[in-house]
């Protein structure tokens, strides 16, 4: 076994790389999964690193939110790996993001006070590693108090063994490192089985736990230009984590608190949880896109909660979409103009792919329209607590013209053949659209492109306007 010394404020910590020994163990192979070897190896962990691992648990900035969101954000981002290399194992947790999220690892290092952060700039990849043995200790001791959730819990169960075999056993004979090397082959991409113990009570989504989550694995996204939704992802592996992440969404439409309606009779349906599996790749997808359930009870959430991770700026970006669309100003002709902009830019800006340029202006310039679009009295009345299917429809007679809906659609060539229409429904079917698209309206009289090809006016434009 070699050692090395670190010096530290209160004293000496011994740090080692355990070495295979070459003496063979005849007592055959030993199950270190079982309950008590896993109790008397904690045990021995305890009292032989009780010192070092008190210390650097002292170092950590203590913050049980932020725990809970690390262990969500690990459940999206994390690993742990296990390598033996020249004679000697290795434990290795990490986090890598694209360069552009920098600042959250630095973020969960400042919190933590260990581990390192490595950059790799040809890959456009950044990273937040802990390999030496007091970190080690101080990311499993984090897990344990603030246990993963998804199929990881899986991966670190088997790390964890990992390290217990190791500090237990000075010198770790042939059974030892035949039993690491099982837990290694059998971890990450490698895993076949994904069992868990029945015994365990059900999972519990904390909601710090959802933010780190949601901020690796979640989407803010607008659909086709004017449907908003939350959606969450995961591999069919992680089921367990899926069903609750769904009850636990469910639940946000019982907590008085999360739901201010101003009526007490209202009419807004509770939160529906969509699922939807991807085939080809085991991918589940949870997904919210009512727009009733997404404002009065997933916002709040969203709200009060803390982000550490770019993604805080997607939220934004689409909770000023989400009250454009719920007060009824994304159904006059400058609010559905500024709920467009954020669709175009909302989750495009990472440095390294994004077309648009200027990000940064761009979203002040949002900010800036949406702040000055919200001073004005909105379209809706909130305050009756009604559905916004019927605020739109509502709106919609009380805006109804008694002349037909003109449409006129233009590409590069000209006015189409057949415009303009008498309504937009016939506008869609010169599409081949379905008759009931909601095209025509999102797009008419807002100078942009469908499809990079079509505009559509409500009145005649020549060549020069359009241009």
């Amino acid at each position: 076994m070699n050692f090395y010394l670190c010096l530290i404020n209160s004293g000496i910590i011994l740090l080692s790389f355990i070495f295979v020994s070459g003496i063979k163990n005849k007592t055959g192979f030993c199950n270190y999964s079982s309950k008590a070897m896993q109790q008397r190896l904690r045990r021995s962990l305890s009292l032989s690193l009780s010192l070092t691992q008190d210390e650097n648990l002292n170092k950590v900035n203590i913050n049980d939110e932020f725990l809970h969101w690390f262990s969500g954000f690990t459940d999206a981002e994390g690993s742990f790996l296990i390598t033996i290399d020249r004679n000697y194992v290795k434990l290795r947790f990490k986090i890598s993001l694209h360069i552009d999220d920098l600042k959250v690892l630095q973020i969960i290092q400042s919190n933590l006070n260990i581990g390192r952060i490595t950059e790799e700039k040809n890959r456009n990849r950044c990273s937040f590693i802990v390999e030496d043995v007091s970190g080690i200790n101080t990311i499993c001791s984090i897990f344990n108090d603030y246990p993963l959730h998804t199929s990881k819990k899986l991966d670190f169960k088997d790390f964890y063994e990992a390290l217990l075999i190791r500090n237990k056993n000075k010198n770790l004979s042939d059974t030892h490192i035949e039993r690491i090397l099982s837990l290694k082959n059998n971890m990450n991409s490698k895993r076949e089985i994904f069992t868990y113990e029945t015994t365990k009570s059900q999972i519990i989504i904390n909601p710090n736990w959802f933010i780190g989550f949601i901020e690796g694995e979640g989407t803010f996204g607008i659909k086709t230009g004017s449907s908003l939704y939350l959606q969450v992802a995961q591999k069919n592996t992680s089921q367990e984590c899926l069903n609750a992440i769904t009850n636990y969404l469910i639940s946000l439409s019982n907590k008085s608190r999360q739901a201010s309606f101003h009526t007490q009779n209202n009419k807004i349906l509770p939160v529906n949880v969509t699922s939807i599996t991807n085939a080809r790749t085991n991918v589940v997808s949870l997904v919210v896109a009512n727009a009733d359930a997404l404002y009065y009870y997933i916002l709040p959430l969203l709200d009060e909660s803390k982000f550490y991770s770019r993604k805080v700026i997607d939220f934004k970006l689409w909770r000023m979409a989400l009250i454009l669309k719920i007060n009824g100003y994304y159904y006059t002709l400058e609010g559905k103009n500024l709920f467009l902009d954020i669709s175009e830019i909302l989750n495009k800006r990472y440095s390294t792919t994004i077309s648009i340029e200027n990000v940064d202006e761009i979203i002040k310039d949002i900010s800036k329209k949406f702040e000055d679009i919200i001073k004005k009295d909105p379209p809706f009345d909130i305050k009756l607590d009604l559905p916004h299917t019927e605020n739109v429809r509502k709106f919609s007679i009380a805006n109804r013209s008694e002349n037909p809906k003109i449409v006129y659609i233009y590409t590069n060539e000209g006015m189409i053949e057949g415009s303009p229409f008498i309504s937009f429904s016939a506008a869609h079917k010169a599409l081949g659209l379905n008759p009931s698209s909601n095209t025509c309206n999102r797009y008419i009289d807002t100078n942009r492109l469908y499809k990079n090809k079509y505009i559509f006016t409500s009145k005649p434009i020549d060549r020069a306007s359009k241009g």
